[in-house]
Formats: C-alpha cells, structure tokens, sequence
C-alpha cells in the first residue's frame, strides 16, 4: 500500500514527532511505502537554510532530519493559501492508498484566523484517516466534525483522546503510539540501577513541581534526575519571575532546595539520552495528571512506555492513569495519588527504588505489556483499519459538539450554519 503522512503546521510538535517517524519506519519494514508533507497557511514558500545544528537533527523513518524540539528540516510544505497549491496536493493525494492526518485540522492560532482554505483538502479520492493525539476533543478540536464527512475513521493514541473523541462524526479507533523495541532491556537487573529519572516538558499540567516539592523529604541517596524545560521550568527557576507557588513555606525557593538535596537537572536532552537515563535508572517519575483530561480517562504519556522498553519501572498518578483498560496499578506502575503531599510522595518513592520484589514483579509484566506498542504491530494495525473501515454514515453529532463546532468555526470565519454533521460511530473501542 502507498500512504501520504501529513499534518497542518503547528508551534510545538512534542509527541508528534516521535509517532510520525516510528510509525513510518514500521509502515515501510512492512514493505508500504511512505510519504510525508506538511500544510502551511501561506500563498508560497521559500527552501528552508539548513540549520546551523543540523549535527543534532537525525533521521528515523520517514528519511527527513528531524528534532525533538524543533521539528523537521526539508520537509516538503503545501502553501494551501494558494489554489494551485491546493489542487496539486489533491492530486498528489488521489495517488495513494490513504492519508494519514497527524493534524488533521488546523489549530487555533493567531496565523490561523479568518482562513477558509484548508477546508478544500480533503475531497480527493482516497481515504482519509484522522489521528488524534489530544485527549481534549471537545475544547480544541471541534471544529473536524465540520469535514468529517471526508474522513473514513479517526486513530485515537490513548485512552482519554478515544473517550474525549465520543463529539466526533467519524468511526474511531484506539491504536497506540509506535516504539522501536529493538533492544529493549529484559533483564532483571535491580541491583545495579539507581534510582529515579523524570524526563518530560514543564507543563503546569505535568506537575513536575510536585516531584520537585518531594526531593528534600526523601531518605535515600541514589540518583535523582530531572530534565526538560518549558513555560513553568522557566517560571520556578526564574530569579524575578518565579511563581509564588513554587517557593516553599519557609520562602526558599522549591528548585533550589531540590538541587541541594540531590537532584541532578540534566537540561533538554535527545532522545538517545532519555534513553541511555533510563537503563541506568530503577524508577521512572510522570507526576502529570489533568482534571479535563482525567474527565475522559488515562492519558499516560511517552515516557512511560519508554521506561518499560528500557527496563525501568513507571510511577504515574491514579488520575493519569485514572480507568486506564491497558495499564494497571501495582501490575504495570507504582500508583503516586493526585494531590498527596510531598512526604507521602517521598515515601513512595523511597520505597520503589528499596522494594525489589515489587520491582521486579511489575517489570517482569512489563516486558509482556510494551510488545503492544511494537512500531510494526502498530503500523499493521493502522493497515487493517484502512482496509477494512467503511465510509462515514450521515448524521447528526451531539448538541454540545454542535454548539461547541459552531464557536470554532467563528474563528476560522466560517458561519455556523454552514457546519458539516455525521453520525458517530465507534470502531474496535
């Protein structure tokens, strides 16, 4: 089979990156052909210089340079302001099998406003699949049922964007991200680990701060990394600009503290680092957890399953996790409560970087559990989905999707009446 990949141009890509690059290479070690572009809202575009660090860029699957925090490097990019732009990419798009939207719709940022254009992508021939990688449909991504009659299903990569994906009105599917588990570490080796890593961005909804409230109250003295950056790491080591909420009760800073008591911040670093950390290290640390998305379900995060490929235990919060059908506490993670306080938290993680038994115990169902997330399982998955899902029946979305759809809209300059409505259906969830 022949795929297009593409995905409407956005800021931060994160995850994307990695789903994008994994699953093309699985798709090609299949024997399919890939091909990969990118739409940009502009009437041309210019050949990108190369980067001056293009020593840290890399390639994986789909052949193009790439960084994991910058993006991709000659990329092919689809100027869609221009209407011969348009019409070239629709013919380009009736040559394959499917397309494959890593953004199947545009964002709602500034260079967005008031553009109509992109809604003439679509209607070209072949099947169009959606894959959606936010667990928040209803609030940032209303706005596809408006073309979701030119989608034959939407590929959800968690639990929380299949539930959050009940407004839309197209056929969905939960299938995981792809990994390349070549090398994965099945050794029992606890004894010659150190403790823990927490490797991720600063989100306010990543809650590294609570992990970082933590550090001084724990008791052992193995490894303590952390790295990433992002808004709220500039935000809690800012020497003027640091939030209130981020210096303790007696006023001292709560980064400052940490690094006192051990921690190692290891910065931004690439992806083989993450991983060279994690086979050194017993425990993995996500502390994030949602309330918008714990509404919808489990919405754990990469690192999680990277920790497993590389032999280190998770430990994840019961609201990230919260009714997770693929993970389970004390089976695949160690459970760290939403909200408990930075001595329980201590404790917990004293005890998963002492406790061998249950390390080994939740490894040992690890090394079963990661094999769902194999790049060629994964991209196999997407195969049979496009063989063998059917158009999109018509019908009506729920009201809330409507009025929400209708707002969205406004910004793109569309008029809610003219809002497009399917049924919705769900396939294998």
């Amino acid at each position: 089979m022949k795929f297009l990949m593409t995905l409407f141009q956005i800021q931060d890509y994160g995850g994307i990156i990695n789903h994008a690059e994994y699953l093309a290479k699985g798709l090609k070690e299949l024997g399919h052909e890939v091909d990969f572009c990118m739409l940009v809202p502009k009437h041309k575009t210019s050949k990108a210089r190369p980067p001056t660090d293009l020593a840290q860029y890399r390639k994986v699957g789909t052949g193009y340079f790439f960084h994991q925090s910058k993006g991709w490097y000659g990329l092919p990019r689809v100027p869609y302001l221009d209407t011969g732009a348009r019409w070239h990419f629709k013919q380009m798009c009736s040559k394959y099998d499917a397309v494959l939207w890593h953004i199947p719709v545009p964002t709602l940022s500034k260079e967005n406003a008031g553009i109509t254009e992109w809604m003439d992508l679509y209607d070209h021939g072949s099947k169009n699949i959606a894959i959606v990688h936010d667990g928040n449909l209803p609030e940032l991504y209303p706005h596809l049922n408006h073309v979701a009659h030119h989608f034959h299903a939407a590929v959800c990569v968690h639990e929380s964007a299949v539930n959050s994906g009940g407004m839309l009105a197209i056929p969905r599917k939960l299938i995981v991200n792809p990994f390349d588990l070549t090398g994965m570490d099945g050794w029992t080796d606890f004894d010659r680990r150190k403790g823990f890593a927490a490797i991720q961005v600063f989100k306010a909804w990543k809650r590294v701060d609570t992990l970082i409230r933590a550090i001084p109250h724990m008791s052992n003295k193995e490894d303590k990394f952390v790295g990433g950056a992002g808004i709220e790491y500039r935000y809690m080591t800012s020497q003027d600009k640091c939030k209130p909420k981020y210096f303790d009760e007696t006023g001292d800073r709560i980064w400052d503290k940490a690094l006192r008591y051990g921690m190692t911040y290891m910065g931004t670093v690439p992806n083989d680092v993450v991983y060279q950390t994690l086979r050194e290290v017993k425990i993995q640390i996500d502390p994030s957890y949602s309330k918008k998305y714990q509404s919808f379900g489990a919405h754990f995060n990469r690192t999680t399953v990277e920790a497993m490929i590389c032999g280190a235990v998770p430990m994840a919060t019961d609201w990230g996790m919260a009714r997770s059908r693929l993970f389970a506490a004390g089976l695949h993670y160690i459970e760290i409560p939403a909200g408990c306080s930075p001595n329980e938290f201590a404790d917990l993680v004293d005890n998963a970087v002492t406790d061998k038994n249950q390390w080994l115990r939740i490894k040992e169902q690890n090394i079963q559990r990661v094999k769902m997330f194999d790049m060629r399982s994964v991209a196999q998955e997407y195969v049979n989905t496009v063989n063998s899902v059917a158009d999109c029946a018509t019908g009506t979305p729920d009201a809330l999707a409507i009025e929400r759809c209708s707002k969205k809209l406004e910004f793109f300059g569309i008029r809610p009446s003219e809002a497009a409505t399917g049924a919705q259906t769900t396939l294998g969830v």
